[in-house]
């Protein structure tokens, strides 16, 4: 996913600043997946993150999900009909990625000790293909994004 993120900061990254900030959003997010995700085991053989580190995460989480909706979503839609068609197209689908990031959330924000993470591993196996379809949507909003602000756009420059 980093690889794919790589690639999306180098095609659409520059564009605008609504394009930088999403993009830069969905990094943390996916920083934060994996510091969560790959936490070595500590001294005491304990392989989970700390409830901080949940609670943190789950932030994250929560704030991605509602940039994504309330401020990129909803610009694409009013802004021009490319947007309107293709967000009317995915919107369905994206709405079930948010609903399963969203049970993740109700799940783990409010922990309160360890003993409640025992499912966190697979639980964060499964949100890991939830991201990965959500991150695809995205980019096909990307590109409808991008691609508008060229036409409305002189040719970039180069980021120096």
């Amino acid at each position: 996913m980093l690889t794919k993120l790589e690639l999306a900061e180098q095609k659409w990254g520059g564009a605008s600043r609504l394009i930088d900030r999403w993009l830069s959003n969905r990094r943390e997010l996916l920083s934060q997946y994996f510091k969560l995700a790959g936490i070595p085991p500590s001294k005491h053989d304990k392989s989970l993150p700390s409830v901080a580190q949940v609670h943190l995460f789950c932030d994250h989480l929560v704030d991605y999900i509602s940039e994504c909706h309330f401020r990129v979503i909803n610009q694409i839609m009013h802004s021009f009909p490319e947007g309107q068609k293709l967000t009317d197209q995915l919107l369905p689908k994206l709405l079930e990625t948010t609903a399963t990031m969203l049970d993740f959330i109700d799940k783990y924000a409010e922990v309160e000790n360890d003993d409640m993470l025992y499912e966190l591993d697979h639980d964060l196996a499964e949100l890991v293909n939830t991201l990965e379809t959500r991150l695809q949507l995205e980019d096909r909003l990307l590109q409808v994004l991008y691609t508008h602000w060229l036409q409305r756009h002189e040719p970039m420059q180069p980021a120096v």
